[in-house]
């Protein structure tokens, strides 16, 4: 346990049982700690010093670090939160973590570069912006309360941000916000560059759609609700016969199919099937005689299973004898001969190897339709509502609400069996509503040419925590290869629009860089794209520029669509590291969930671009949960807030929190219990940085004198912080927060309080002046380096104590710490160990007896060891009290015998209590003269202070 050493317990252990009536009047002659920094804040004082703290110390923090650090510079660039509300704990989490990485380059005199950003568009934003207003309303209105909702938000939470002590710039011209013109300039220009060059098209293609946010979404905009139900359905087809098939003739054939989506139905187009697959035509037992089924071998007993009903085999069959099989519409009778079609998207894994085709509702499905050149029919509109041209009984009915039910109504005589299914749904991550898949016309990157590259630039990244690294890298890969296609485009208001114009008579695409152009210089002019909602074509589009594009006005409109945010947000690189050479960033920190996010937007953007990585490192962290590990919901009741934490404990301990639990696992649990353990850590850390200040007694001493270096329990301290700089940086280079907050606890409760404090307190207190500097220069030392690992987690406490150490003004950030090589010390640390391997020996035999009213005898086990004790105490074979070993041993005199003991490898050590009386001054039993008051060493201190 870390001792903390409080000033009143010092006082107390010079007060009680005086030798002599008059003992208090020496304690003046004693050099207690003296220090004006509290061993506690009240509430209020501590907000008052974190205030004082931030506007003096931290703010000018990052300013300084430009002008004074060396380069190369550490880039991180700031994964862009939504400007959408109240911040939260996974908000801490992430912010903090970039501030300690910043730090800790910073301590060791390199310059940052951490510019901070907002991703200011998208739908979170738009639907808290428009649920405050009432009625209809256009697009103009929804950009303009969206935009005042993002800076309100942007405001709250870069005061919070601020307040947590983050190192950055927070003026408004020093930050990064995807809605400002210069932000969107440049993302139209990548968007034209990649145009240009094949990876950005225009197409049809099924896609996720969000009926409850009317828009398309990409892979990442997806959770998946584990426990979604839908249709199990079993129907039939009716075929056109199997002509070569004996046992088939006569008979009444179907295709036995399988669906949880029998809304889709109307839109099917094909059955598919495998050619590699063996087939069946079965009789089903509790059906009449001359109605044989179709269905793959493998399948009959999941088959029966899932629905009770026993099959009897007619006739088996090749998959590759389906090739002219044709099938009657399930529900448009009027189309009679639909086909058969070969796919290897068939598996036996699931439902009867006869799969429903609907090009407009499955990608798989889409894909056959280009290669047998099928009509994408969809009945489906925006809203996920059946259209004009949906069967008459589907009209105005939304799909997911009363689609399944009225379609299984429609073809009751053809369902063979109707069950639940419960399975992995995916859902929209905003509304937390299902999403269907629609074909509509997108705008799409061409993923597939950026994989192979994109996969390859990645084996080049290192990830952390390195724990963790395989299994990210491969989440990371995996994320990236099964991605089918990233639509780009969205239905909605608040965004960047997409700068296309479309003719009118074809739907043919007009672009061409002086369309994007004009663009740009319009939106510096306007300050915004709302001109692309509020201007007509005539008005937008001067005379010189249609005749570019080879059009008039009224040939043309302008397209609806705007850019996803992971378009916004993955070009950031490019418009934000403009100054940094390659624009490479050498660190992005965010969640995990950005494998499908951010991290992945970013590396396809740049590896389109400029066929490179935008970064050489990712750091990836969990998500906070409550103590029980559920998610935090304010449905739930669990949700712990950064303010409430800091109103509470203070800025430093939600800090120390994420510093020790935001890198050990990928669940990072919040509670009560942890939040008040990480706040007496730390007040334990305080009051040691405390003590240390009140022996220092501020920066008034030599930082470099050798001479001062003659105590060998000073020169095992120096030895350890070498090696204790060399291990704290060597875990904040690689991440490990938590690490480095562990090693800074076992160094303060082990090797400064545990072993050194404990055993220089007498010299501290009654020595003479060399010894009182030689303590200072050491312990000044040591409360640099403490200091110097300290401040990249808890900067306000390391301010705080340092003003006191150094009133004049001057900031900790403004100080190169760095250990001394010289320090290094390998046999003063072997002597001291030797030593406090006695000291063990006799704590064992002294038990509660005051070691300093004993003395020790020792023999030693073997002749090192009797030389490395030696070196601590100056006379052999005699009793002698002033010496290290008799310090490090707390005994009142030892005697170090030169004869040797044979029969074993350790020393015996023999104890007996001295016939001496207690010196008033030093509390030793060491007066050797009765008439004496104080001991002889004592008074010769005193004499020489005269």
């Amino acid at each position: 346990m870390l001792r903390a050493f409080h000033f009143g317990l010092v006082r107390r252990l010079y007060s009680v049982k005086p030798a002599k009536k008059d003992a208090n009047k020496y304690t003046d002659t004693i050099n207690l700690p003296r220090t004006r920094f509290p061993n506690r804040l009240s509430a209020a004082k501590r907000e008052e010093q974190e205030r004082q703290v931030l506007d003096h110390k931290i703010a000018p923090a990052y300013k300084y670090q430009e002008q004074h650090k060396h380069k190369p510079t550490f880039v991180l660039h700031d994964g862009p939160p939504y400007a959408n509300g109240q911040l939260h704990m996974g908000h801490a989490v992430n912010k903090i973590l970039k501030d300690i990485t910043l730090r800790q380059r910073v301590v060791h005199g390199q310059q940052v570069n951490y510019i901070p950003g907002w991703d200011c568009h998208g739908l979170p934003i738009e639907l808290k912006a428009s649920s405050s207003a009432a009625g209809d309303q256009n697009a103009l209105d929804i950009r303009q309360k969206s935009c005042a909702f993002a800076l309100e938000a942007i405001e709250s939470q870069k005061a919070e941000f601020r307040s947590w002590g983050i190192l950055a710039n927070w003026q408004p011209e020093d930050i990064y916000l995807t809605f400002r013109p210069e932000f969107i300039a440049n993302q139209l220009h990548m968007f034209y560059n990649l145009y240009e060059r094949g990876f950005v098209y225009r197409d049809l293609k099924p896609v996720y759609w969000s009926p409850s946010s009317k828009t398309a979404l990409a892979e990442a905009e997806l959770e998946y609700d584990a426990k979604f139900i839908s249709p199990s359905v079993y129907l039939r087809c009716a075929l056109n016969g199997l002509s070569a098939i004996e046992a088939a003739q006569g008979k009444q054939i179907y295709a036995l199919v399988w669906t949880t989506t029998p809304w889709t139905l109307p839109s099917n187009q094909a059955i598919c099937y495998n050619s590699a697959l063996d087939y069946v035509l079965v009789r089903l037992l509790d059906r009449g005689p001359n109605e044989l089924y179709l269905m793959a071998t493998a399948l009959i007993a999941d088959f029966e299973a899932s629905t009770q009903l026993q099959c009897e085999i007619v006739e088996r069959l090749a998959g590759s004898a389906l090739s002219d099989c044709s099938y009657q519409h399930p529900i448009d009778k009027t189309q009679t001969k639909l086909p058969f079609f070969d796919a290897t998207h068939v598996q036996e894994s699931k439902g009867t190897g006869l799969v429903h085709t609907a090009p407009a509702h499955g990608p798989d499905d889409f894909l056959i339709s280009l290669a047998k050149k099928l009509p994408v029919k969809c009945y489906v509109n925006e809203s996920g509502v059946y259209t004009e041209e949906a069967p008459a009984f589907l009209r105005g009915q939304s799909v997911l609400a009363q689609g399944n039910p009225l379609v299984l109504q429609h073809i009751a005589e053809d369902v063979v069996h109707a069950s639940k299914f419960e399975h992995s749904y995916p859902i929209d991550w905003r509304t937390k509503q299902p999403v269907i898949i629609r074909a509509s016309e997108q705008w799409f990157i061409n993923t597939d040419k950026l994989k192979a590259p994109a996969a390859a630039a990645l084996e080049q990244v290192d990830i952390y925590p390195r724990a963790n690294a395989e299994s990210s890298k491969k989440a990371l890969l995996t994320q990236l290869h099964k991605r089918p296609y990233w639509c780009i485009s969205r239905q909605r208001a608040w965004g960047v629009p997409i700068p296309v114009l479309y003719r009118r008579d074809n739907n043919q695409v007009v672009l061409n860089a002086a369309l994007i152009e004009h663009l740009c210089g319009l939106l510096r002019t306007e300050g915004s794209m709302d001109f692309w909602w509020s201007k007509p074509l005539e008005e937008l589009l001067p005379a010189d520029l249609l005749k570019k594009l080879g059009c008039e006005a009224n040939q043309l409109i302008k397209g609806n669509d705007i850019f996803d945010i992971w378009f916004d947000s993955g070009s950031t690189w490019s418009a934000v590291l403009k100054e940094q050479s390659q624009q490479v960033a050498d660190l992005y920190l965010e969640g995990y969930d950005q494998f499908t996010g951010w991290f992945q937007s970013s590396l396809l953007m740049s590896i389109a671009a400029r066929n490179c990585a935008p970064y050489r490192a990712l750091f990836v962290h969990g998500f906070t949960v409550d103590e029980k590990g559920h998610k935090m919901s304010k449905s739930l009741g669990n949700v712990i807030s950064p303010k409430q934490i800091t109103k509470k404990y203070g800025t430093d301990v939600l800090r120390w929190w994420v510093a020790f639990h935001g890198t050990q696992h990928m669940s990072i649990t919040v509670s009560d219990k942890l939040l008040q353990q990480s706040a007496e850590n730390l007040s334990k850390v305080r009051g040691t940085l405390r003590y240390l200040n009140g022996v220092i007694n501020q920066k008034e001493h030599k930082l470099s004198d050798p001479t001062l270096n003659d105590s060998y329990l000073n020169k095992y301290l120096l030895h350890n912080l070498l090696g204790f700089e060399q291990e704290i940086h060597k875990l904040y280079n690689g991440y490990e927060y938590n690490r480095v907050v562990a090693s800074i606890q076992n160094f303060i409760a082990n090797q400064v309080s545990g072993i050194y404090v404990h055993l220089i307190k007498d010299r501290l207190y009654c020595g003479n002046n060399q010894e009182l500097q030689a303590i200072r220069y050491t312990l000044s030392h040591c409360y640099r380096q403490l200091c110097k690992a300290l401040w990249p987690i808890t900067p306000y406490l390391i301010e705080e104590s340092w003003s006191y150490y150094d009133p004049t003004g001057s900031a900790f950030y403004e100080e190169t710490v760095q250990a001394n090589k010289d320090w290094e010390n390998v046999q003063a640390s072997q002597i001291v160990n030797a030593a406090l391997d006695i000291k063990r020996l006799v704590n064992q035999q002294a038990g509660d007896v005051n070691s300093w009213h004993l003395a020790v005898n020792i023999k030693c086990g073997s002749q090192q060891q009797l030389e490395m004790l030696s070196a601590l105490h100056g006379q052999l074979n005699v009793p002698f009290s002033n010496s290290e070993l008799c310090e490090i041993l707390q005994v009142g005199s030892a005697t170090l015998q030169t004869q040797l003991d044979a029969a074993t490898d350790t020393a015996v050590v023999t104890l007996q209590t001295l016939n001496a009386p207690l010196c008033p001054r030093c509390r030793r039993y060491s007066v050797v003269e009765p008439e004496q008051e104080i001991c002889k060493r004592c008074s010769g201190i005193l004499s020489n202070k005269k």
